[in-house]
C-alpha cells in the first residue's frame, strides 16, 4: 500500500513506516510541522508502532531520495456511543515548505483508501474552527460535515500555533463511502457563491468591518430562523496574533454563536462560502437546518457543479 506523488520536481512516496527509524522521523516532522517548542506533546515513535500494529494507521510521506518524512497522518480504530466502528483522525501534518503543495490532499485520501478497505465507512478529526485555510480544505475539498463543537477541548497546548488560546474545536465527519465526498473529491461539487446563498433565502448571523488592518467582529446573531446560515470567520487568524484583543473577541463571540446554533439548534456546517469585497476577502461557514441525509448524497438546493 503506497503511492508516489510528484510535488515540485520532487517524488514523494506515501505508505506506512518500515522500520522503528521511520516512525522516529514522523515524530520530528510533528515537531517541524506545528514548531513544537519541545518533545512533550508529540506522539511518541512507540506509540505510532503500537496504534499501527494494532488497528490504526500511521501514514508518511517521505521524499524518494532522501527519506526524509514531510507529511504523515496518525489514526486510531475508535467506537462511538451507538456502538458504530471508526477511525479517529488524531493528527494529520505537512512541514512548511510543502504546505498548499496538494500534498495533505494525497495524504488524506490514501487514508481514506485504507480505512474504506477494513470496511469502515467515517472518519473523524477535530479542527480550529477559526483556521480558515483548514475549514476550506475539510469541506470544500474534503467534504466533511460538522455537526459538533468543542470549547477548549485540548486545554491548554504550547505549540506555535495554539499558544497562548483556547483550543475550540468542530469535530469533522469524513463519510467517505458518501456521494458528496465522491464529488468533492473528484471535483464534481464546487462551493457555492454567496450570492447563491444570498438569493435562496440565506442570512447573515454575523457582522464584521474592516478597521485599520484587521476585520472585526462587531455583532453576533443567535436569533435567526432561516435554515441557511451565514457565519463569517477570520481570514487569516495568524495575522490576527498582532492584536489578541481583535483575536480573542473573535474567539468568545463565535463560541457562543456555535454552541447555540450547531450544539443545540442542530445546524451543521456544510459549506464554506469565500466572497471577495470591496474591501478584503471574506470567509464563511454555510450552517444548514436539513435532512443530513441528502446533505450526504449531494441533494441540496445550492448544488453548482465543479
Amino acid at each position: 500500500m503506497s503511492e508516489t506523488v510528484n510535488i515540485e520536481g520532487k517524488v514523494i512516496e506515501i505508505r506506512r513506516p518500515k522500520s522503528p527509524k521511520e516512525y522516529q522521523e514522523i515524530v520530528r516532522a510533528q515537531m517541524e510541522t506545528w514548531g513544537m517548542r519541545d518533545a512533550t506533546t508529540v506522539v511518541s515513535h512507540h506509540m505510532l508502532i503500537a496504534a499501527d500494529r494494532r488497528g490504526g494507521l500511521v501514514l508518511g510521506a517521505f521524499e524518494k531520495d532522501t527519506g526524509r518524512v514531510v507529511g504523515f497522518c496518525f489514526g486510531i480504530l475508535a467506537r462511538a456511543p451507538d456502538g458504530r466502528l471508526y477511525h479517529y483522525s488524531h493528527m494529520t501534518g505537512v512541514i512548511p515548505e510543502y504546505r498548499y503543495k496538494g500534498l495533505g490532499f494525497h495524504i488524506k485520501l490514501k487514508q481514506r483508501e485504507h480505512v474504506i478497505r477494513q470496511g469502515l465507512d467515517l472518519i473523524s478529526w477535530t479542527y480550529d474552527p477559526l483556521q480558515a485555510a483548514n475549514a476550506k480544505f475539510n469541506v470544500c475539498k474534503l467534504g466533511a460535515i460538522v455537526r459538533r463543537f468543542y470549547i477548549d477541548y485540548y486545554g491548554e497546548l504550547t505549540d506555535s500555533i495554539n499558544y497562548g488560546m483556547p483550543t475550540d474545536r468542530f469535530e469533522a465527519e469524513w463519510w467517505i463511502k458518501s456521494r458528496l465526498v465522491e464529488m468533492k473529491v473528484s471535483g464534481q461539487y464546487a462551493c457555492p457563491p454567496l450570492e447563491s446563498i444570498l438569493d435562496m433565502g440565506g442570512r447573515f448571523a454575523t457582522k464584521s468591518e474592516l478597521v485599520g488592518e484587521y476585520r472585526v467582529l462587531r455583532e453576533c446573531s443567535l436569533a435567526e430562523g432561516s435554515p441557511l446560515l451565514l457565519v463569517e470567520i477570520p481570514e487569516d487568524l495568524n495575522a490576527l496574533r498582532g492584536s489578541s484583543n481583535v483575536l480573542m473577541e473573535w474567539r468568545i463571540k463565535l463560541r457562543e454563536l456555535f454552541e447555540h446554533y450547531i450544539n443545540k439548534e442542530g445546524y451543521v456546517v456544510a459549506e464554506v462560502v469565500t466572497a471577495k469585497g470591496a474591501d478584503s476577502r471574506r470567509v464563511l461557514y454555510l450552517l444548514w437546518r436539513g435532512d443530513v441525509e441528502r446533505l450526504l448524497e449531494g441533494e441540496v438546493p445550492w448544488r453548482s457543479k465543479g
